[in-house]
C-alpha cells in the first residue's frame, strides 16, 4: 500500500520581502523527497516559508513573486544547505520543486503543474520517479479494478527524476502501476486512488525499509 501523507499546512500569503519587486505572483509547492535527508526548513530569499519537513512531505502552494527566486533546503539542526538554487517561479503559474536523490547527491526537479483542459468528466494524472530503488520503470494509468494484462504502458521507460506528463483519465477512481520494463511484474500499486480535482500528481518515492511506495499531490 502507498503512503499518502497530507500538506503541511503553511500560510499561503505573497511574500513580500522575497528579493525582488514583482508585482506579479506565481505559485510554488515544495516535496522533500530525498530519502536520508534529516528535517529541513525551505527558504526563500532568505525567509522562512515552511520549518520541519521531513521524508514526503509537501507544503501546500506558496504565493511568490514571481521571476527570479533563491530556495535554499537547510536542515533543521542547522549547517550548509541541502540545496541552494535559483527558481523562475511563472506569473500566475503554478509549480512544483522536488528535492530528490540521496542528501550526498540531492537535486531539484522543477515541474509546471498545468494539465489539459478537462472536458467530459476527464481529468489529468501525471507520474513522477522520484524512486531511486525503481530504477526504469514501465508505468500504466488505469480505471480502478482494471489489469493491466493485454494493454500498452502509458508511458514506457520512464527513467529516475522522469515524469510522464499529464494523462487525461476519467473522473473517478484510477491506479497507477509501475513495472520492470517489458514485462508485467509491478513493483508498485496504488490501489484505487479517487480522481477528485481536475489535476492530480502521483509520486513514487524510495520506501522506508525498502521498495517502492508513493504520495499523491492534489495540483492546482
Amino acid at each position: 500500500m502507498g503512503v499518502r501523507l497530507g500538506f503541511l499546512a503553511m500560510c499561503v500569503c505573497v511574500l513580500g520581502g522575497c528579493g525582488g519587486s514583482s508585482s506579479t505572483t506565481g505559485n510554488l509547492r515544495f516535496l522533500q523527497a530525498s530519502p536520508d535527508a534529516p528535517q529541513v526548513n525551505l527558504l526563500v530569499d532568505g525567509h522562512s516559508v515552511a520549518s520541519g519537513l521531513g521524508y514526503i512531505n509537501a507544503t501546500g502552494y506558496v504565493s511568490l513573486h514571481s521571476g527570479s527566486r533563491h530556495v535554499q533546503v537547510v536542515p533543521v539542526s542547522g549547517g550548509s544547505p541541502i540545496l541552494d538554487t535559483g527558481v523562475n517561479v511563472a506569473s500566475s503559474g503554478n509549480q512544483t520543486l522536488i528535492l530528490t536523490g540521496s542528501v550526498a547527491s540531492a537535486h531539484s526537479i522543477l515541474l509546471n503543474d498545468t494539465g489539459s483542459t478537462t472536458t467530459n468528466g476527464d481529468g489529468s494524472v501525471r507520474v513522477i520517479n522520484a524512486s531511486s530503488n525503481a530504477g526504469t520503470g514501465d508505468v500504466y494509468i488505469v480505471p480502478a479494478g482494471d489489469s493491466i494484462a493485454g494493454i500498452p504502458p502509458t508511458v514506457a521507460n520512464l527513467g529516475f527524476d522522469g515524469n510522464t506528463g499529464y494523462q487525461l483519465v476519467a473522473i473517478g477512481g484510477y491506479e497507477v502501476f509501475m513495472t520492470t520494463p517489458g514485462t508485467k511484474n509491478a513493483f508498485l500499486g496504488t490501489g484505487s486512488i479517487n480522481l477528485a480535482s481536475a489535476n492530480q500528481t502521483v509520486v513514487a518515492l524510495d520506501g522506508s525499509s525498502g521498495g517502492v511506495t508513493f504520495t499523491q499531490l492534489a495540483d492546482q
